[in-house]
């Protein structure tokens, strides 16, 4: 799969933000955390846009306040809600009313070395609620998980994928080999492999170098 980069991503993604704007009025935006996205956002904070016409979510966080280190309200705020993209909307996660957000126009996600994407971890896969595409679109709070083990809240599959959009970023080639292994897997172990397999939304893997 072919390299891209922080800048074409954002571009990508501001593009579909345009758009949104210029047919509806408003462009809503779901994005990660974690490190993956800081050049993205970098890039996207730059970016002249209408930002006061673009809502930004997350699609998962871990439950800390929000000045916590580990928060990604924090992360945002520090990386995406500057220069330009001050003018944006912000809503945290667990204040969101998702009921007039959807469907997003834009879904930024990120994964784990061990194929998590949002907090939808791998031993969470027989959990309907958070992988079934036929769940109601609806906010999890899963119990401490991943690195570091905090306890969280989440999107579930099927809120992440009522969208336009989604940008899947893989950053390195350990994290490009699980996705390749969650392709070939004839039984699921990986969440990003009921991502990859699902087909109501498009999907844009975003192989970035580490």
């Amino acid at each position: 799969m072919r390299q891209t980069t922080a800048q074409d991503v954002a571009a990508a993604i501001a593009k579909r933000l345009r758009d949104a704007i210029e047919m509806r009025g408003v462009a809503r935006l779901v994005v990660c955390g974690g490190s993956s996205p800081l050049g993205i956002f970098a890039c996207l904070a730059e970016t002249p846009l209408k930002w006061d016409a673009v809502q930004i979510t997350l699609a998962d966080d871990r439950q800390v306040p929000a000045d916590d280190p580990d928060s990604n309200i924090k992360l945002v705020a520090e990386h995406l809600l500057q220069a330009h993209a001050e003018a944006a909307h912000f809503t945290p996660l667990h204040a969101l009313d998702a009921s007039g957000w959807m469907p997003f126009d834009v879904v930024l996600l990120g994964m784990g070395a061990d194929g998590h994407f949002a907090s939808l971890f791998p031993d969470m896969l027989d959990d309907a609620e958070a992988f079934s595409l036929d769940a109601p679109p609806q906010i999890l709070y899963p119990e401490a998980r991943g690195n570091p083990c905090l306890p969280r809240i989440s999107m579930n599959l099927s809120m992440l994928t009522n969208s336009e959009a989604v940008f899947l970023l893989i950053k390195g080639d350990a994290k490009m080999a699980v996705v390749k292994t969650a392709l070939e897997a004839a039984t699921q172990r990986y969440p990003v492999g009921v991502l990859l397999a699902q087909s109501r939304v498009a999907l844009q893997l975003c192989y970035m170098a580490e």
